[in-house]
Order: C-alpha cells, then sequence, then structure tokens
C-alpha cells in the first residue's frame, strides 16, 4: 500500500500530469491571444508609414523621432499593466489602440484648426521657457486656453518648434489616457472581467479621434484618467488614491474648471455610498478625503466663478453660466437648440441630447453623419447594459466605482444640456464616455458566478 501511494503521489507531482487547475488554465489559454502578434504588426506598419510620411514632407523626422521615443517610454507601463491580467492579451490591444492612434493622427494634423493657433502661441513662451523665464503671460485667461498655451510653448521646447512632434506628443497624452481609464476600471473592480470594458474604451472612434491634437482635449482626458485611478484607490481604502487624484484634479481645474468641479462631486458621491465596513481607520481616512475634496471644491468653484463671471453657484449663477454657454456655442453650422435642463422633467431629453446626438437625419456633414452613427451604438448599448447597471447598483456598497461614473454623467449632462452645437458636443462628450462606457462593462449575472467560480478554482 505504501509503494502504491508514493508511486500515486509522484505520479501527481510529475510535470506529465499537471494538476486540474493547470489544465483549466491551459484549456482556457489567454483570450485574445492574436493580439500580441497583431498588435506588433500594426505599430510597426504605421511608423513605417510614418516614416515614408516624412519622406514625402508630410511628417516630419523629428516628429517620427519623438513617435519612437515615446512608444518605447510607455511599452513597460503596457507590459506591466498587462502581466496583472494574465488571462487577457491586454498589452497587445492597447499596442493595436496605439497603432489605430497614430494613424488617426494624420488627418487631424493635416486638418488642423484651432491646434496651429495653440502651435503658433506656444513658439515665444517656449522661446521663454528656453531662457529660464517662466512667468509669462500667455495671452488668455488661466485657467482656459491659456493653459494649453502655456503647456504647448513647454512641449516645444523639447520639440524644437516642429509642429508635427508637438501633435505627437498630445496624441500620445491621449493614449497614455484610455490605457489609464483601462488600469481604473481593473483597480476599482478587480473581481470583474476588463475585456469588454478595455475593448471599448481602447477602440471607441471618438476617444481614438478627438483627442489627437493638440488641445484641451487630450489634456482634460488625461488629467480625468488620473482622477479615475485615484477614485479607484480610495473606493478600496488606499490612501495612495490622492497622489493619483489630486494631480488630476489640478490639470484638469486649469484647463475646465467645471468639469473638474464635475469630478469632485462624483468622487464625493462614491465615498459616501461606500460601504463602511472597513474599520475606524478606513472611516477617518475617508472623512480625511471628503474634507479634501471640498477645500478642492471650493478653489474649483471660485475658478468656475472666475471664468464665467458669476457671482456664486447659486440658483442664479448657474443659470448665468448656462445661457453663456448656450451663447458660444449655438454659432457655425452644426447649431441646433439646446436641450436646457432647468427642471428635473428636463432631464431625458437633455441626456439624450448630450449623449446621443445628432441623430442620423440631424447630420450636416460626413463628419456628422459618423459621430450620430457612433451615438446610435452607444445607445444600443446603453439600453443593453440597463439589467447589469440595476444588478450593480444592488451591490454598490461594495463596488461604488460605477456609482461615481453615474454620479460624473449626471452632473455633466446637467451643464453641458446648454450646449447647442453638435461639433462642439461631439468633443467634448470624450470627457464622459470613459465613463459612461463604465456600465456598459459592467458583467452579466452569468459572467459574475463564471468569474467567482474561475478565482475559486485559482
Amino acid at each position: 500500500m505504501t509503494l502504491v501511494s508514493d508511486r500515486l503521489s509522484m505520479s501527481i507531482d510529475d510535470p506529465v500530469f499537471p494538476r486540474p487547475s493547470s489544465r483549466r488554465a491551459e484549456s482556457r489559454g489567454v483570450d485574445l491571444a492574436w493580439a500580441s502578434s497583431v498588435g506588433w504588426m500594426a505599430l510597426l506598419s504605421v511608423l513605417l508609414a510614418y516614416l515614408v510620411g516624412a519622406l514625402l514632407g508630410i511628417t516630419s523626422w523629428l516628429g517620427v523621432g519623438v513617435v519612437i521615443v515615446l512608444t518605447a517610454a510607455t511599452s513597460p507601463l503596457l507590459e506591466r499593466i498587462g502581466h496583472r491580467v494574465p488571462d487577457l492579451e491586454l498589452a497587445g490591444l492597447f499596442r493595436l489602440s496605439l497603432a489605430l492612434k497614430l494613424l488617426a493622427t494624420l488627418p487631424r494634423y493635416l486638418a488642423r484648426a484651432d491646434s496651429r493657433d495653440y502651435f503658433r502661441f506656444g513658439r515665444p513662451l517656449a522661446d521663454s521657457f528656453r531662457s529660464l523665464q517662466f512667468a509669462v503671460d500667455p495671452g488668455q485667461s488661466v485657467p482656459g486656453t491659456g493653459t494649453i498655451r502655456y503647456l504647448t510653448g513647454l512641449v516645444e521646447v523639447v520639440t524644437f518648434g516642429d509642429e508635427f512632434a508637438t501633435f505627437m506628443v498630445f496624441s500620445m497624452l491621449g493614449f497614455v489616457s484610455a490605457v489609464l481609464f483601462v488600469e481604473a476600471f481593473r483597480v476599482a473592480m478587480p473581481d470583474v472581467g476588463l475585456r469588454r470594458y478595455a475593448l471599448l474604451v481602447l477602440f471607441w472612434p471618438s476617444l481614438i479621434y478627438w483627442p489627437s491634437s493638440i488641445g484641451k482635449d487630450a489634456v482634460m482626458l488625461f488629467g480625468l484618467s488620473l482622477v479615475a485611478i485615484g477614485v479607484a484607490h480610495l473606493l478600496h481604502h488606499r490612501a495612495r488614491g490622492l497622489l493619483w487624484a489630486a494631480p488630476g484634479l489640478l490639470t484638469s481645474g486649469l484647463v475646465r474648471p467645471h468639469v473638474a468641479l464635475i469630478a469632485v462631486t462624483a468622487t464625493v458621491c462614491a465615498l459616501v455610498l461606500k460601504s463602511h465596513s472597513s474599520g475606524l481607520s478606513g472611516l477617518f481616512l475617508r472623512l480625511g478625503v471628503i474634507a479634501t475634496l471640498i477645500l478642492g471644491g471650493a478653489v474649483a468653484s471660485n475658478a468656475v466663478e472666475s471664468t464665467f463671471n458669476i457671482d456664486g453657484l447659486n440658483p442664479s449663477g448657474l443659470t448665468a453660466a448656462l445661457n453663456l454657454a448656450n451663447r458660444r456655442s449655438t454659432q457655425g453650422g452644426s447649431g441646433f437648440v439646446a436641450a436646457r435642463i432647468d427642471t428635473p422633467l428636463d432631464f431625458p431629453a437633455g441626456f439624450v441630447t448630450v449623449l446621443f446626438r445628432p441623430f442620423p437625419h440631424e447630420a450636416g456633414s460626413l463628419a456628422m453623419l459618423i459621430t450620430s452613427m457612433e451615438a446610435l451604438v452607444l445607445a444600443f448599448l446603453i439600453v443593453g447594459a440597463v439589467p447589469r447597471f440595476i444588478s450593480a447598483m444592488g451591490q454598490v456598497r461594495s463596488d461604488a466605482y460605477p456609482a461615481y461614473a453615474v454620479a460624473f454623467t449626471i452632473v455633466f449632462v446637467y451643464l453641458f444640456s446648454a450646449m447647442g452645437n453638435f461639433g462642439i458636443l461631439a468633443r467634448q462628450r470624450t470627457m464622459v464616455l470613459p465613463l459612461v462606457l463604465v456600465i456598459v462593462g459592467l458583467p452579466t449575472a452569468k459572467e459574475r458566478v463564471r468569474q467567482r467560480r474561475r478565482g475559486t478554482g485559482s
């Protein structure tokens, strides 16, 4: 009996006979494994196209060099995040998304308008920065357009006044933002499958196209992605979340303080809803974070009042700010009658307008038609995610990140319902899309059960 037992033990420990969990891992494999090779091939193909563009004078040699350097610099980040999800070829998806981002940057560069103004005003600022003179006047308000001019000048110090190279720095910033949003989802909801959300955020057309130029879009998306990671850590009672959220709020507040105030409001809502089962230390951490956020919100409120020239964020002040936003945005060929939210009854129309318009019959150009089709797909995805959202709200005290996403979306829709221009709305919608897609990325009941079984088996 002892001999049989020893032989049985040896056969089980022998690598020829893997353990049951190993068999499950081998049979399951790595999800989307093809993305590893396809991602590298796509990225190398786009870089080769950039080199050809430099020969033809479309791009620039310095710009291509900047792309190669930034791609190499971000590669360890992509690998590190990818290794945290071993059952999904996440690094390959990142590289494929980066290839599409670089490809989308070319039409954005060839059709540059506002970006050219930022670059032009950044040149004299870069000359001052090279002389170590940083207390300069960007010629526009800070927070606001002046911040982007200042940042563009800082970038031009290292790109030596090369417009395409400067473009690529901002485009890569937009790409890193998408990666950080995926990481925030993973940190906030580690027991939830990442596949659906990663595919949506990394390959959503608006998130690839709009934050691919010199301007506010890439900077705002980057700031909000830092806030998202900070919130994800804070919801797990990790104080280091403030080290992420603070620079994110500062970055977004220096460009659009009202959006930073939305992030503060949503963070407080999520922390209040979070379970209080973490003990006394968790309670003190939560109270300290809320107090810090309230202080930051007060600073952001003052910046909003200064930006919109209003006296306090009271109902009359908000009305005045919305009126100003409406007057500024209704100009141009893409103007329409804004669906202002003045009462709770106006919210459904405002929600549909901010997130899902223009409708296909409202599109006046090919670009608007593409935007309308994308918005239509988003509407179908959200409708299909309603059961998953209801299930997630039942677990909000343990997984409060969806509450952060919903709170941010609600306040965003309220403030941006005053916009009366489809073109402006399509661009500014990118700030809320990664959080709207959190709802679409939630798992079904079957996926939750499967995930729990997988965790138990491993």
